[in-house]
């Protein structure tokens, strides 16, 4: 299987903060969850991605080149949408198909009115008097509309509801049916990634805390709770981390470390989420 992108070793070093050592590749045909608390480097490494950033080290490829080496049909293949609005506010949806039509070589009009349409994006009215939840909506379509391999997503789904967010998940699974297209997608809704992420990687202060095959994540770790007195008898071997919060702990344990965890009456085994294991690896003690 062949990456569609792959970050080896970036390091970028600003005054008070740095990303170091980025390591992590997304497959062909595959939705890529990047999760991390704010200010973790998740917009750090996508703008290195682009282009953006003079890195201090390391090597990111797109499409099998250095992105130094991308022509202009490769960049054309690539497409971000931030989670602000990137278009000229006067513009109607119209307006913007007349000239998107005239700069990307691969537009295809149809699919800009059909995704105008389906995702219920007033076509009259300029970008400036759209809800926030229907402006980041014609930015996503104008990056679909011209048909790119890479979708890179930065935080887009924060101002949408729950049964647009569904809608647009939906949107996502498509674009990769092919097999040959891929998502990264940076996001704290860790539940939408629950349901069409293939793979996550976890950043958290400039570092890279795993990257790992979505499914097999949610498999093998386990949220457990216990006693404070209780953790101090258990045997640590396959716990990830752990957050003590008054009498009582919670930890993350990976039963592809240990499938024999020793548990009793008063320790509860609960199947995790995303979520549970961000919060337990930034607030917690990793071992």
């Amino acid at each position: 299987m062949k990456n569609i992108f792959s970050i080896n070793g970036l390091t970028k070093q600003y005054k008070s903060f740095d990303i170091s050592n980025i390591c992590f590749s997304c497959p062909e045909g595959s939705i890529m969850g990047l999760i991390g608390p704010n200010g973790a480097g998740k917009t750090t490494t996508i703008k290195a991605m682009m282009g953006l950033l003079n890195i201090n080290a390391g090597n990111i490829e797109i499409f099998g080149k250095k992105i130094s080496d991308l022509t202009k049909e490769d960049k054309e293949s690539i497409a971000v949408v931030y989670d602000t609005n990137s278009l000229p506010e006067h513009l109607t949806a119209k307006k913007i198909n007349n000239i998107f039509k005239r700069i990307y070589k691969n537009w295809c009009s149809d699919k800009f009115y059909h995704m105008i349409e389906r995702l219920q994006i007033p076509s009259d009215t300029s970008i400036k008097n759209m809800s926030k939840g229907n402006k980041m909506k014609i930015n996503l379509v104008v990056a679909l509309a011209h048909n790119p391999r890479l979708l890179i997503l930065d935080e887009i789904t924060g101002v949408l509801d729950p049964i647009m967010r569904n809608d647009i998940m939906q949107l996502f699974l498509e674009f990769v049916q092919d097999e040959h297209r891929s998502i990264l997608f940076s996001t704290h809704i860790t539940t939408d990634l629950e349901k069409i992420a293939d793979y996550i990687t976890f950043i958290n202060r400039g570092r890279v805390v795993f990257s790992k095959d979505k499914d097999e994540l949610i498999c093998n770790y386990k949220l457990i709770h216990c006693r404070a007195s209780k953790f101090d008898e258990i045997n640590k071997t396959g716990i990830i981390a752990y957050k003590e919060e008054k009498n009582r702990v919670d930890f993350i344990y990976d039963c592809s470390v240990c499938k024999n965890f020793q548990y009793s009456n008063d320790v509860v085994i609960e199947d995790t989420s995303i979520e549970d294991i961000m919060l337990i690896l930034t607030r917690g003690h990793i071992l």
